[in-house]
């Protein structure tokens, strides 16, 4: 198999694709990743009381690119047209610089209910997680041999038009899923007249439909079928059937002849979202070793965007050199600084750098995404932190309720704790490990903050004055979403040990200090309004260059409305409306 490094680095616009093209080329790069496409609402719009299908519409599946003419009727052909022409658009500025086209996908993925009524025979497993769906969705039946018909002639015309030549296909995750599969969110299902079929021939067939197809359309693709998911169970069926594979296939990382032909630099284990280009500079170049020691064919190279574009950096510097231990790491590190900060700051910023790892670190302990599950799906950082949320007027829950990832009801949504399906941190010991791990975290990166002040109060050489404020300001923001999931853990896990329904006693006895709970809802709800003021103050005239916020019409689940700071002033407001609910529950000191 022919040496691949492919490259995906997030670009905002066809310009700024073009200048990051033209830097992947100087750094290795012999493909790019095209399909980071618009976010498909239209799923969602079906039904927006239904939460999951925010978890496909940033995927490119094929038939986003592609519609075969058997799904016209039932797929929005002017939003496909747009994602195509962007994905064409960046394949002509790839070959301007002599690289090829790659694309990550999700298959088989989920089409409208509307297809499977008038095509039963298309229907095939469900692939929703039934905790979060408000109703089933099925994706296409790959053993029924209309539906491979329907992939092949989208394979053909996408790399005829394209030239992509390479693809990584994920499944049973995010709207796909595969028929009798171990890893559907609904357990091992699909059509009936398929429950005979084996595992080998229904993931070769469909993996041969995606060669011929691609065949067809004039390029022999490289395709890897992933359907192995952190935290979920290894697919052993579907790994199994690397025997059976023609040349160029691989599934769940192995090829025909048994070996792991891919290496990945594709997750730096910390939240992308919602603070934009935070670097992870420590952990690229840990990476960077590490496929260094792998050496193999294919790498796939997730580069991370930052102010300094240090992984640019890293990656430049690494190419003239070997890099064989963690010591050549950190030299590798200690060089891309004095190029960031001069001789005066490198080892500030180097220290700086490497405090924000240790704060990643610390996050990833909890082993929950809590940026995400919590302040993002259930915007946690911009709703208020109630005893009685309920009595909130839906028009005033409307503003953070609609971007809640919640199916099962209003009382759920009202627990800060139900997360994914799952409870997230439930009761005193979960609360105490949650909070004292984001402490470390919290204090981790404080002391970032601190070194990269240092270097911009020293009047010495030091990196662009105004990229490195904006650097600060990005952390010091991190920084309040980490308080924001220390305070909602410690909030609920409160709300958890308190009797809403029994009035609480008034002793005549003086002085009383019976119920230390008065004093914990004061605490923790003290801290998080100062928190979201501090936050409000960070992102004043840089809300846009911090956060990726969209306009209010375009808001979903995963980002935030350009309103963010005026919903963060409403919370803190609300939450001191209310801050006599304590006396409904708690008997008061009288000391």
């Amino acid at each position: 198999m022919k040496k691949m490094n492919i490259f995906h680095i997030a670009a905002e616009g066809l310009e700024d694709f073009r200048q990051v093209a033209a830097q992947a080329k100087e750094l290795g790069a012999t493909h790019m990743m095209v399909g980071d496409l618009p976010r498909s609402r239209w799923m969602w719009e079906q039904d927006l009381t239904d939460p999951y299908p925010n978890w496909s519409m940033g995927h490119a599946q094929l038939f986003k690119l592609v519609c075969p003419p058997q799904l016209s009727a039932y797929l929005p052909q002017e939003h496909i047209r747009q994602c195509f022409e962007l994905v064409k658009a960046r394949c002509e500025i790839l070959r301007e610089y002599g690289l090829r086209p790659a694309l990550f996908s999700n298959e088989p993925f989920w089409l409208p209910e509307k297809a499977y009524r008038d095509h039963p025979k298309w229907r095939g497993a469900r692939c929703d997680h039934p905790r979060r769906s408000r109703k089933p969705y099925y994706s296409p039946n790959i053993d029924n041999p209309e539906v491979l018909s329907m992939y092949r002639y989208a394979m053909r015309e996408l790399v005829r038009e394209t030239g992509i030549e390479f693809f990584r296909f994920m499944s049973n995750d995010s709207g796909g899923g595969i028929s009798f599969s171990s890893g559907t969110y609904c357990g091992p299902n699909g059509p009936s007249s398929s429950r005979a079929v084996t595992m080998a021939d229904r993931i070769c067939g469909f993996m041969d439909a995606l060669s011929e197809g691609a065949r067809e359309g004039g390029v022999e693709a490289i395709i890897h079928f992933n359907s192995d998911i952190p935290f979920k169970a290894v697919e052993e069926s579907i790994g199994a059937v690397w025997p059976r594979l023609k040349e160029n296939q691989i599934v769940n990382g192995r090829d025909k002849d048994g070996h792991h032909p891919i290496s990945s630099i594709s997750d730096l284990g910390a939240p992308r979202e919602p603070v934009k280009k935070l670097p992870r500079t420590v952990q690229f170049a840990r990476f960077l070793l590490e496929a260094e020691k792998q050496s193999r064919p294919i790498v796939l190279f997730d580069v991370p965007r930052s102010d300094f574009e240090e992984a640019f950096l890293c990656m430049k510097l690494a190419r003239e050199r070997k890099l064989e231990d963690i010591t050549d790491a950190y030299a590798l590190l200690k060089e891309c600084a004095v190029a960031v900060a001069g001789h005066a700051g490198a080892s500030r910023l180097v220290d700086a750098w490497e405090a924000m790892d240790e704060g990643f670190s610390h996050l990833s302990h909890t082993g929950l995404d809590l940026i995400m599950y919590g302040c993002q799906h259930q915007r946690w950082i911009n709703r208020p932190f109630l005893l009685f949320p309920e009595e909130l007027s839906p028009e005033e829950k409307r503003y953070y309720r609609a971007f809640q990832f919640q199916a099962m009801g209003e009382t759920e949504a009202d627990d800060l704790m139900n997360l994914q399906g799952i409870e997230g941190a439930r009761g005193f010991t979960s609360a105490f490990l949650i909070n004292e791990t984001m402490q470390k975290a919290i204090g981790s990166m404080k002391k970032a903050v601190c070194l990269l002040e240092s270097i911009q109060a020293d009047g010495k050489t030091q990196p662009d004055p105004a990229k490195l404020n904006l650097l600060i300001l990005r952390i010091r923001a991190e920084i309040c979403f980490f308080e924001n999931v220390r305070n909602a853990v410690r909030f609920q896990e409160l709300k958890d040990r308190t009797d809403r329904e029994t009035p609480p006693v008034l002793s005549l006895r003086w002085p009383t200090r019976n119920d230390s709970r008065i004093e914990e809802f004061q605490n923790i709800t003290r801290d998080e309004i100062e928190n979201t003021y501090e936050l409000m103050e960070i992102l004043d005239g840089h809300l846009e260059e911090i956060l990726r916020c969209v306009s209010p019409e375009e808001e979903d689940i995963f980002v935030y409305s350009t309103e963010f700071i005026k919903q963060l002033k409403w919370k803190a407001e609300t939450m001191l409306d209310h801050m006599d609910d304590g006396k409904r529950v708690y008997e008061t000191h009288n000391i």
